[in-house]
């Protein structure tokens, strides 16, 4: 599946991962990372090495159908829980 860059970025977000560890993660450099998250042109292997990444983070991108855009699931366990503040 060719998976947008804005998903991309935004599976990122959904699991809190810092730009640096997925690109770690990923084997790419911070650097084309940014490239991705800005829309920029970057490699094929480079936009598949960060999606195999966030798959094996426990993202599921969901392709495009006929009444619906793209999108991406999240395993369940995967999201933590918001921390209530101290008062």
């Amino acid at each position: 599946m060719d998976v947008p860059y804005d998903l991309l970025r935004a599976a990122r977000v959904l699991l809190d991962i810092e730009a640096r560890d997925l690109a770690k993660m990923a084997g790419v450099s911070k650097r084309s990372l940014v490239r991705i998250e800005a829309r920029e042109t970057v490699k094929l292997e480079t936009m598949l090495r960060v999606q195999r990444a966030l798959e094996q983070a426990g993202i599921e991108f969901l392709p495009e159908t006929g009444e619906q855009g793209p999108g991406i699931r999240i395993q369940k366990g995967k999201i933590g829980k918001p921390r209530p503040q101290d008062e």
